[in-house]
């Protein structure tokens, strides 16, 4: 064989030859619609970047194969609980050292994908904050040997609306858009748990709830536990550390 720099062209594979390829990927995966990364994976002729080239967009390549694909299965992935996604996440994190994109979630070989963690979460950057959340919660000594307690259904027509501002306890979407407004760090000493190691992250009522403080964007801030458990006088009174040790004053995120 001679060894030469030059290549073949995108024009110097001919269109039958292209479709031939394409319908032979086809039957691979038994007639139904299949993507070009799957193509690339399994063709032995061509890349789909040459298909691409030569029909302009993926669907017109499959339309003129003349083949009746079907859609693609969705793969139920339900099964998967969300402690692990969070384990193969944190694996990845630590792998990579900082909040994975795209790209270097493809290419750090993970168990699951990245679609799957936009399904589940609603989009990459929740899924990231949940790991934050779910990473920050578990290092809670609050959050071991909890007893839930079954409390007796109550009647929809004794329950009385309260405005969720006049409420202490911070709900969870309130709570993530404080973080990102505060870009996931303490404002006060501007710590991370994604640049420091056992960071804790609270949310922070600014005017204590105790003293007529609302529960709302504007009144709340990431601090994080050693900053917030510091606050002194000016704030709401702190827990009883010889009864109580590490016992959170605000939401821990």
């Amino acid at each position: 064989m001679e060894f030469r720099l030059d290549r073949p062209r995108t024009n110097q594979y001919p269109t039958e030859a292209i479709l031939d390829e394409l319908r032979r990927v086809a039957a691979v995966f038994e007639n139904r619609r299949f993507t070009r990364h799957e193509f690339d994976a399994e063709s032995k002729y061509c890349k789909g970047s040459v298909v691409l080239a030569r029909f302009g967009s993926w669907q017109a390549a499959l339309d003129a194969t003349g083949l009746e694909l079907a859609a693609p299965v969705k793969k139920d992935r339900s099964f998967i609980s969300n402690e692990e996604l969070f384990l193969e996440l944190g694996r990845v994190w630590r792998l990579i050292g900082h909040r994975p994109s795209k790209d270097e979630w493809d290419h750090s070989e993970p168990r699951y994908s990245y679609t799957t963690y936009k399904t589940r979460f609603g989009g990459w950057v929740n899924a990231c904050a949940a790991f934050i959340e779910h990473t920050s919660e578990s290092a809670n000594p609050l959050a071991v040997g909890v007893v839930s307690t079954q409390l007796p259904p109550i009647s929809k027509s004794t329950v009385t609306p309260i405005d969720a501002s006049e409420k202490r306890g911070i709900p969870m979407k309130l709570r993530y858009q404080v973080l990102m407004r505060d870009c996931f760090k303490c404002v006060s000493c501007g710590r991370s748990p994604v640049t420091h190691v056992g960071v804790v992250l609270h949310i922070d009522h600014i005017t204590p709830f105790s003293k007529g403080g609302k529960t709302v964007r504007e009144n709340l801030r990431s601090l994080c536990q050693d900053c917030n458990w510091g606050k002194g006088g000016d704030h709401e009174p702190q827990p009883n550390l010889a009864l109580n040790k590490g016992a959170p004053t605000s939401g821990a995120i």
